[in-house]
This record gives C-alpha cells, structure tokens and sequence, in this order.
C-alpha cells in the first residue's frame, strides 16, 4: 500500500490532467494515498459516480467565465468564453422565439470536447455558430448532439488526428464546417447525417494529413458549393469521390501529392473554380478536359505537364455571360511547345450557338517553352497571356488572335527583336513587359499601332542609344521604363512617345545630362535619372520639358552644381539630390525653382549652409538635410518666409546653442523654419529627440558681436509693410470719397442745366 501510495504522488506531480484516462488514475491514487482500498467492483462504480460529480464541479469552476457579450442586433450577440459556456443571459423575447432570427455567436477559448458537461441544454440549443479551440486529439465531439441549430463551425487548428462516431449526423442546419489546421487522416464515414443538411454549402478541410478520399467521402453533401481540401497528402483520386457534388462551384486540390485526376471530375457541370497547383500532375485526361472546358478558374500551375492538348483551350461559351473572364494557369510546369489550335475543334464548340464574348487570361510563366505555333491562341479570345520566364528567341503568332490583349509579359526570354506583323492588331494593348531580353533597340515600329500603351518595362536589355520613340502612349498618360541598360543618350524629337507622361532611366550609364533631350515632352512630368554617373550640372546640362514636375537625381556623383541649372524647370515640385558628393550649394543655384515644394539633399558632404541660398525658393515646405554633417546653418534667411517649412537635421554636427534658438524661434513665431528628424534619437545630446553637439568653447564667428539682430530688422520691415498697407487703403478711401462727392455734382449741375433748358 506505501509503495502504491508513493507511485501515486509521484504520478500525481508528473504527469498532467488533460484526458479522462489520466483523470480516472489520479482518483485511484488520491484513494490510495488517503488509506481506501477498494475492489474492482466497487472501485468502477465508485470512479462513475466522483468522475460525473468532478467533472460537473469543474464544468462550473475551473476558470469558466464568459467575460465578452457583445449585443449586435435583435437577437444577436457575439460571446467570448473560456474552458466553457456559463452564466448566458439573453433578451426574454429571444427564448424560444419565431419572431426574430436568434444569431448566438460564441468563440470558446481554452476547452475540452467535454466542455459541454453541465452546461444548460437549451444554452447549447441556441448556439448558431461556434468556434472552438482546445487540445484533442482523439474526439467525438459529443457536444454537437444538442447543438442543432448550429449554422457554422470552426474547429481549426485542435491537434485532432481522428474524429469517431459521426459527430455530425444531427446538424440537420448545418451550413459551414471548418476543420482546417488539423491532423486528420481518415474521413471515411465521417460525414454522415441523421437528415441530409440541405443547407450545407462550404465544408473546409485544408492543412490536415489526409492520403486518401474514399468515393463515399461526401455522398451525403449534395448541396455544397466549396470543398476545400488542399495542403494535404493525398496520393490519387479513384472512386470518382465527387461523382454527387453535382452543386460543387469551387474545389480545392492544390499543395497535395496528386499524379493523375482518374476522371474524378466528371459530373461536376457546374464546376466554375478548380485549383490543382503543387501537385504531380503529368497529364490531363480526356474526360477531365470535358468539365475543364466550363471552369472560370482552371489552376494547374507548378506540376509536371510537359504536353498541352490543344483542347484545353476553347471554352462552352453557352455556359458563361458576355465580357465573362476565364483564368487558366499553366504556370511553373514543363511545357516547352505551345502547339496550333485545332480549326475542327473551335468550330465544334462555335456550331449552333451565339457567339459570346468569352475572354481568356492565361499564365505560362516559368515553363521551358522555346516555341509558339503560328495559331497557338486561335481557341479564345486572350486578354492576357504570361510568357515570363520561358526560352523564347522570337515571338511570332497570328495577331488577329491578339487583337483584345491588354496585358502581354514576354520578360525573362531570349528575345533580341520583335516582328510588326505579331503586334500589328494590338490595338487594346495596356501592359507590355519586355524586361530581362536582349534587345538592342527600342521595338517602336513593332509597337506603332498600339495607341493605348499604360505601362512599358524594357529594363535589364542591351539598348545604349536611342534617337527616336515612335510609339503612342493612352490618352491619359504611359509610363515607360529604360532602366538597366546601357544607355548614355536619350533623343525623343517632337511628335514622338505621344502621351508619355513617366520615365525612368535608374541604372544607365548617363554621365553628360545634356544627351538626354526631352524638351519636347509636352507631356513628361516625372523623370527619374537616378543611380547614373551624372559629376556636374550647369546651365545648359537638364534639356528637360518646361512643365516636369518631378525629377530625381540621386545616387550620382555630382559635387557641383552651378547657378541656373534649374532654371527651364518652372514647375518642379519635388527636386531628389540626395547620395551625392555636393559640398558647397551656390547662390543661384535653385533659380527659376519659384513652384519648388520637396527638396532633398541628404546624404551629401554639405559642412556650411546659408539659407539665403534658398532665397528662390518662396514655396518650398519640406527640405532634407540629413546625414550631411552639417556644422553651421545660417537661418536668418528663413525669417522672412512666408510658409511652414519642415528641415530634417538627422546624423549631423550643428550645436545645442543654435538648435535650442531655431526650435525657440519657430515656436514664438519668428520663424517658419520647423528643425526636426525622421528618426528621434534617446542617447547622446539632443533637443526633442534631435541630435545636436555641445559646445565645449565658445565658437562665435567674429563679426558676430557687429552683427544687428536681424529678427528685430524683420519685425520692423514687418511693421513698416503693415503700416504702408493701411496708408495705401486710406489714401484709396479718400480717392473713393473724392469721386463720389465729385459724381454727386456733376449730377447736380447737369439736374440744374436740364431745368434751365425746360424752363
């Protein structure tokens, strides 16, 4: 008995009370630790009887409180609890009523499947929805017996590796089961119902360990409309395990281990979504394709197809509306040939039907295509085709099969020219990537017909020169990227790139700006000329639109500007010089700049600053100066500006002295100049989180004891303009007063002559 007793204090320190099993031996020991020796007989029925009554105490006191109720409606309440549902009070007229549509949505935090022990059964009668998280891996969910009124529930991410005894089989209003985030293996028998849930339409069983699909899985869900069984590990669909889900829209097959699909989509006519990506699909069998023909969406992308029938293309029209959009995605396979489409085939789905306009995006990226055939999209209408990442050295196809295409991506190939006669009827095209080729020149006599251009991307080619642009952008503007290639002169002459509003020419090799003429971009507004080999800007380097709004010159090596070299550029707004080698900024160099907002010079060696060196500058109201190692900045020309403007002072060397002024000045008013950081520091000196250094010796410049205090000068000019002002509208009063009273009598007189002359 001692040794017994022992054992049992050791058990009952060591191991934890999580199933009824354990509970069961814990009890044994607790009786045999206090002196009760029990036969076996007596000992079960004696466990029955504490078992029901402990588990009814714990139900009732072990951390169960249902500490949110939200009420959101008639009848309608959103309830969080832990380890399980108690002390639930509802409106009277919501018990037992017809008159209102009862929504009890409970989340329940923290529970074992034995949660419902003690709890009210007409509490648990109520309950339309549920959402449950616990430990368990081996369940019968027995809570779901009296739940019959349950609509939607979630049991996601439990641990449950096996579910026995049909739990389910009493839902007769089921609509939405969710047991995803699992470890179930084995479905047979699973669902299976007392009445068949008519209303049942979605049913989830995503991210579990499932291998096989059984053919009578499902033979009791006839209503539902989704099926989600991807990330699993099922091996091959035999049985025709969907061959009842006649009302199936939307199956989920992909991330499993799937080589072929046996047919086990047939029947399924109503079908509009299939998603079989990551599997290990090798081909598509015949009367698979016949329901492929109906899908929407067809994802086969990321299995093993190496060979398209030309038959997966054409679709039913009579099954879609007009302007409907289909996807298929063949992507990530092993396709190297896109053979011609067969003229029989598209006219057997075109006999004896109305024409619809049906159109097709289809993605073959990452495939090893090295060949499109002539016809290769004759069997749809494609409004955008994906050739990324393939192995093509031309593109030559029939255009009239591309006449509707807004999206097309070639990049990624080994395309050094295009052919007019394959773009010639692209009249609708929008996106056009040609990005990571081998072109030599620009393709704009290929591209001349196209007059709806949104986007270009020709970046990462072999294009070093360009002296014309012969192409058409959308009426309300293209963007055209350059970037990555070797480009060193850029000419567009007049009456080119029409509607070309956006230009980027980031890692080129320009180093002379004034081989980039776009003076005659009427329309260019934003121009990024970033990371290039740009040393020097003078007067007549940027050979620039009038009207361009945005220009960045960052990550260059340019260490001097000169006067004017700004001054065509009217109506910038956002000037970027950011990661240069400027030193000193010159008088004069922003003129012209009046309409200037943005400008950023971080980055850069700048020691000394004048502010009076942005005197040009009337509207600036944001200026970087970060990272500089600034040790002097003259503020006293930003006293006299008109608007609010934002300096950023990051990771620079001006003192204590100076900022506590500047931030002293801006909050009394006496300047606009707002000195903050993009990032507040917490060490060393700072004010306001912005770093500054302490002076350890008086560092006043000489001259600065002679110097008149020039916020004082300000406030008198201020004064002085104020005073003119109001001596300017008394004087125009006067005047005013003056014609009046001079009005008044020449009315009078010409009164007084007009009754001379009746007289």
């Amino acid at each position: 008995m001692e040794e017994s007793a022992k054992w049992c204090e050791r058990q009952i320190l060591l191991r934890p009370l999580d199933f009824r099993t354990t509970l069961c031996e814990r009890l044994w020991c607790l009786l045999q630790v206090f002196g009760f020796t029990l036969n076996c007989s007596v000992y079960a029925r004696k466990m029955r009887e504490v078992i029901a009554s402990l588990l009814l105490l714990m139900a009732s006191h072990v951390a169960a409180h249902c500490p949110l109720n939200i009420h959101i409606g008639n009848c309608s309440y959103r309830i969080l609890c832990y380890n399980t549902i108690s002390d639930l009070k509802f409106d009277g007229d919501c018990e037992g009523s017809s008159n209102y549509d009862v929504k009890i949505d409970i989340t329940l935090q923290n529970a074992s499947d034995t949660f419902h022990i003690g709890v009210d059964p007409e509490l648990l009668a109520t309950i339309t929805t549920l959402t449950v998280h616990g430990n368990w891996p081996r369940t019968d969910l027995s809570f779901l017996d009296m739940m019959y009124r349950l609509k939607n529930l979630y049991i996601i991410n439990n641990n449950i590796q096996q579910i026995s005894n049909s739990p389910f089989r009493n839902l007769v209003n089921i609509e939405n089961i969710d047991l995803s985030h699992n470890r179930i293996a084995n479905i047979e028998d699973l669902f299976q119902f007392e009445s068949r849930p008519y209303k049942m339409y979605s049913l989830s069983l995503a991210y579990n360990s499932i291998v096989e699909v059984p053919g009578d899985s499902f033979g009791e869900l006839s209503s539902i409309r989704e099926l989600d069984l991807s990330h699993n590990f099922i091996r091959e669909l035999k049985e025709e395990p969907f061959c009842n889900l006649t009302n199936l829209h939307v199956l989920k097959l992909n991330n499993n281990r799937i080589k072929d699909l046996n047919g086990a989509l047939h029947n399924l006519l109503n079908l509009r979504h299939l998603y079989l990506r990551s599997n290990q699909i090798e081909k598509i069998d015949m009367v698979s394709i016949n329901t492929i023909n109906h899908l929407e969406t067809f994802d086969i992308s990321k299995n093993h197809i190496e060979v398209i029938d030309p038959t997966l293309f054409p679709r039913h029209w009579n099954h879609f509306r007009n302007d409907s959009v289909c996807k298929i995605i063949l992507a990530d396979n092993r396709i190297a040939h896109v053979p011609n489409a067969s003229i029989e085939v598209y006219e057997r789905y075109r006999r004896n039907s109305d024409y619809k306009f049906v159109y097709t995006k289809l993605d073959l990226s990452n495939n090893s295509i090295t060949h499109l055939e002539y016809y290769a999209f004759t069997l749809m209408l494609p409004i955008s085709i994906d050739l990324s990442n393939n192995k093509l050295t031309d593109f030559i196809v029939n255009a009239e099969d591309l006449m509707y295409v807004q999206y097309l991506n070639l990049s990624s190939n080994y395309l050094n020219r295009l052919y007019y006669e394959s773009f010639s009827a692209m009249h609708n095209l929008h996106n056009f990537d040609l990005s990571h080729n081998y072109m030599e020149n620009f393709p704009d006599q290929s591209l001349s017909n196209t007059h709806n251009l949104k986007y270009v991307n020709i970046t990462y080619n072999d294009i070093l020169e360009l002296h014309s642009l012969r192409i058409t952008f959308h009426p309300e503007g293209g963007y055209l990227d350059l970037s990555n290639n070797g480009l060193s002169a850029l000419v567009i002459p007049q009456n080119e790139a029409i509607g070309l509003k956006e230009l980027a020419l980031t890692f080129n090799n320009i180093s002379d700006p004034y081989l980039i003429r776009l003076t005659d971009q009427k329309n260019l507004t934003r121009l990024d000329m970033s990371n290039n080999f740009i040393v020097e800007l003078d007067e007549s380097s940027l050979q620039l639109p009038q009207q361009l709004d945005y220009l960045d010159l960052s990550f260059n090596d340019i260490y001097r500007i000169s006067p004017s070299a700004f001054y065509r550029l009217t109506s910038l707004r956002t000037l970027k010089l950011s990661h240069n080698h400027l030193k000193i900024i010159e008088h004069g160099v922003f003129r012209g700049l009046s309409m200037l907002l943005n400008l950023d010079l971080s980055f850069n060696e700048i020691g000394q600053l004048d502010s009076k060196t942005f005197t040009d500058l009337k509207k600036l109201g944001i200026l970087s100066l970060s990272h500089n190692g600034l040790n002097i900045l003259d503020n006293e020309g930003w006293l006299s500006h008109d608007l609010e403007l934002i300096v950023y002072l990051d990771d620079n060397n001006l003192s204590c002295e100076w900022l506590a002024k500047a931030l002293n000045d801006f909050k009394r008013g006496y300047s606009k100049m707002h000195p903050t950081v993009f990032k507040t520091v917490i060490t060393g000196n700072s004010i306001n989180g912005i770093p500054c250094m302490q002076e350890v010796q008086n560092l006043e410049r000489p001259t600065s004891k002679y110097m008149t205090d020039e916020r004082l000068l300000i406030i008198c000019q201020k004064i002085l303009e104020a005073v003119q002002k109001q001596t300017s509208l008394m004087k125009e009063f006067r005047w005013q007063l003056i014609l009046q009273d001079e009005k008044k009598k020449s009315a009078l007189n010409t009164y007084n002559t007009n009754k001379i002359f009746d007289f």
